[in-house]
């Protein structure tokens, strides 16, 4: 089976795409986990922080695989 060139550029696109949306679900679960274990009040607001911004990036890599699909 012979794929054209838009082909093969969505296949690359979705699984870069879906790559990125694993690697920031992992770093999002362990800036939770990191949340929980910390007793510093400062340091749990930092990593509830960064969770959120992964959530937000995760968001838009899941909405830039939908439009490709």
């Amino acid at each position: 089976m012979q794929l054209n060139e838009m082909e093969t550029k969505k296949l690359l696109d979705q699984g870069m795409l879906t790559r990125s949306i694993i690697e920031n679900e992992t770093a999002m679960k362990k800036c939770l986990m990191y949340h929980e274990m910390a007793k510093d009040p400062a340091v749990k607001g930092f990593f509830k922080e960064q969770a959120k911004g992964l959530e937000d990036v995760i968001g838009y890599f899941k909405k830039g695989l939908n439009e490709i699909q």
